[in-house]
C-alpha cells in the first residue's frame, strides 16, 4: 500500500476544481424529554420516525435545539477537506451574492467564485444517522448563466486547464447541474490542453429525482470519458438507486462480495473509469480489473455525521491523485470520514490513521 508520506509530497502540487453548490448548515438535536434547561434528545432515527407516526391524525411539536451553524454542502464541505490536506482548491458555487460571512474563510481560503444564492438545511442529527430538511429554492436558479455571469469562458478554460481534478457535485439538490457539465463537455473542455484529468461526480441521494433524470445523468457522466477518467462516488443508498436504474432490481446490502460485486457491476455498466461505494463499516472501489474493499474505521458514537460522506469524497480524491491505487485511496478515505466523525473537524495529514 502507498504511504502517507507519498500523499505529503505530492498533494500540494494538485489543483482541484470544484462546484457547484452552497448550503448553510444548521446541526440540531431533537428533543425527546425537556427538564428545565436540560434535554434528552431522541436518540435514533427509528424512534424519531415513531414519534411523527404516532401523531398522524392529530398533532405533535418536537423541539430542536440548534448546537451550530456551518458551511454546508457537498461541494464546499468536500472542498474545504481537500484544502485541509493541502491541495490548491478554486470553489466555484453558491456562496452568496455577496458572499456570506459564514463562507468568508472558506472563500478565501479556495480562491471561491460565488454564482448564486445558497441553501439552507436543518440536519437533525442522531446516534444512527441524519435527517436533512432542506431549503433549496435558490440553488433551482443556478445554471450556466450565472456562472458565465460571474466567470467569463476565458476564466473558466483557466481553471479547467490548470486543474488536476474536476469535482461536479449535489445533483440531486442542483437542478441545472446536467446543463452546466454539458456546457463544461461542449464549450470548455475541447478547449483545454488534452491530459486526462479526473472527473468526480455525487449524486447526493437522487431519491427525489426521477429515475429518468437519473439515468441521463449517468450518460452525462461517461461523457467525460472522453476528456480523462470519471468517477462515480456513491454511499450505501445512492448505489442501491443506481443499481435499479441501470439493472431493475439488485439488492445491496453491507457485505463483502455485495459491495464488491456492485462496484464492478456499475462500473462496467456505466462504462466509466472508477466507482466506489461506502457504508457505515465497509467500502469497495473498481477499476478495469481490479477492486478493493476496506474495513475497520467505524465510530461507534459519533460526534456528527453531516459532511461525512463529503469527507470520504475528498479522502478518496486526495489520495487517488496523488498515488493511483484504489485500495489505498479507500483506506485513506474511510479514515478521513472516521477522524470528522469522531472529532468533528476536518483533519489534517497527520490526522490521518490507517489499519
Amino acid at each position: 500500500m502507498a504511504t502517507l508520506g507519498k500523499i505529503a509530497g505530492e498533494i500540494g502540487k494538485k489543483y482541484v476544481v470544484a462546484g457547484f453548490d452552497g448550503f448553510i448548515d444548521a446541526i440540531v438535536h431533537a428533543v425527546d424529554v425537556r427538564d428545565g434547561d436540560s434535554y434528552t434528545r431522541i436518540d435514533t432515527i427509528f424512534n424519531f420516525g415513531s414519534r411523527i407516526v404516532a401523531a398522524a391524525g392529530k398533532s405533535t411539536n418536537i423541539e430542536l435545539v440548534p448546537q451550530k451553524k456551518l458551511v454546508g454542502g457537498n461541494g464546499p464541505i468536500m472542498a474545504g477537506a481537500m484544502h485541509n490536506f493541502g491541495a490548491n482548491v478554486q470553489y466555484i458555487g453558491a456562496l452568496g451574492i455577496p458572499v456570506s460571512d459564514i463562507f468568508a474563510d472558506f472563500a478565501a481560503k479556495t480562491h471561491a467564485v460565488s454564482i448564486g444564492n445558497y441553501g439552507e438545511t436543518h440536519a437533525v442529527e442522531f446516534s444512527d444517522g441524519k435527517i436533512i430538511f432542506g431549503e433549496m429554492l435558490p440553488l433551482c436558479r443556478v445554471g450556466v448563466a450565472n456562472l458565465l455571469d460571474k466567470m467569463p469562458e476565458e476564466d473558466l478554460v483557466n481553471a479547467i486547464d490548470q486543474c488536476d481534478a474536476f469535482a461536479l457535485v449535489n445533483w440531486t439538490m442542483m437542478p441545472h447541474l446536467d446543463d452546466i457539465a454539458r456546457f463544461f463537455w461542449k464549450e470548455i473542455l475541447p478547449k483545454c490542453s488534452q491530459r486526462k484529468r479526473l472527473f468526480f461526480f455525487d449524486l447526493a441521494d437522487p431519491r427525489k429525482r426521477k429515475q429518468s433524470d437519473l439515468a441521463e445523468f449517468l450518460q452525462v457522466i461517461r461523457s467525460f470519458e472522453q476528456f480523462g477518467r470519471s468517477i462515480l462516488g456513491l454511499n450505501v443508498s445512492e448505489a442501491q438507486q443506481v443499481l435499479q436504474t441501470v439493472a431493475g432490481t439488485f439488492n445491496l446490502s453491507e457485505r463483502e462480495e455485495e459491495m464488491r460485486r456492485a462496484a464492478e457491476f456499475l462500473r462496467e455498466s456505466l462504462g466509466i473509469s472508477l466507482v466506489f461505494i461506502h457504508g457505515i463499516e465497509m467500502s469497495a472501489a473498481a477499476v478495469a480489473g481490479k477492486s478493493s474493499l476496506a474495513s475497520g474505521y467505524f465510530v461507534e458514537n459519533p460526534q456528527i455525521s453531516t459532511g461525512a460522506g463529503d469527507h470520504y469524497n475528498a479522502g478518496f480524491l486526495a489520495a487517488y491523485l496523488c498515488e493511483n491505487d484504489i485500495n489505498f485511496a479507500i483506506n485513506f478515505a474511510a479514515a478521513t470520514a472516521a477522524f470528522y466523525v469522531k472529532t468533528g473537524r476536518s483533519p489534517s495529514l497527520t490526522d490521518i490513521k490507517i489499519l
